[in-house]
């Protein structure tokens, strides 16, 4: 039965074996904050991704929900809004969290988390936005002008992130646009690891906002090189504009699994 204050997770899976995203270590931070954790992925690929979140659900004890993404839907990203909505509609609490594979919380700051659905009924918020902290190359290295306050903590269906592309939400009515505000952190892994496999990962994201005869080739695919540009992407045309870095250190701690994930770039 759903409590007033209890929060319900929920991400989005596919294709997670083939592009090696760390699914056990992101769900590993997120489980100990939530009642319960839905993880909506597409069974219908042919790298082990239903074999392997099946396992991964009796681990972590995980509510698993099948659905079939639409690969021609290529307009602005708009698939992975649509799918993190499907996912949230799982959730069998009111307060729900979303959290991106590549994504993570502090345990420091869990007890911190499961509090804000209390201190958001307080001031009539029907969200929660937190700070997401963009890493970059390593784990000392944080790309500023990448980092970004996020809706990832909603109340029923007041949000929906079908609109975008499933990196922030946004208010279905203007009674739902109060969000209690704070500083929360949430840790951004997308562009930490080998070279190779992050810009395989950036090319199957592209995917979804470009045809694929319109990108560079995956024989002829660069290995990442870590230049600061507007945004990524791998299309032939229009490529982004370098610009000044952003990058700043940072001297803290990490979420446990990332920090033994990611070591090596320590």
């Amino acid at each position: 039965m759903s409590q007033p204050n209890n929060i319900s997770g929920y991400t989005i899976a596919r294709n997670v074996v083939k592009f090696k995203y760390p699914i056990r270590e992101c769900l590993s931070t997120l489980r100990p904050i939530c009642d319960d954790v839905v993880l909506a992925y597409d069974p219908y690929t042919d790298d082990g991704t239903d074999e392997a979140v099946k396992s991964l659900a009796e681990d972590l004890d995980l509510t698993l929900f099948e659905t079939r993404w639409n690969m021609d839907n290529i307009d602005k990203g708009l698939e992975l809004g649509v799918q993190t909505d499907i996912a949230m509609r799982q959730c069998k609490n009111q307060w729900r969290l979303y959290l991106q594979l590549d994504e993570a919380f502090h345990e420091d700051d869990v007890d911190l988390i499961k509090d804000l659905p209390r201190q958001a009924q307080e001031v009539g918020a029907c969200g929660a936005d937190f700070q997401r902290i963009y890493f970059y190359k390593d784990l000392h290295t944080i790309r500023r002008d990448w980092c970004a306050q996020i809706t990832r903590l909603t109340y029923g269906d007041t949000h929906t992130y079908s609109t975008g592309d499933g990196m922030s939400c946004v208010p279905t009515a203007p009674a739902s646009e109060k969000h209690l505000p704070n500083n929360l952190w949430m840790f951004h892994y997308s562009r930490i690891g080998d070279p190779e496999l992050i810009s395989q990962r950036v090319r199957n994201m592209d995917t979804f906002y470009h045809e694929d005869g319109t990108l560079i080739s995956k024989e002829d695919l660069p290995d990442y090189d870590f230049v600061c540009r507007e945004f990524d992407n791998y299309a032939k045309e229009n490529g982004p504009k370098e610009v000044s870095p952003q990058l700043v250190p940072y001297h803290g701690t990490h979420p446990l699994p990332f920090a033994e994930l990611y070591q090596e770039f320590d």
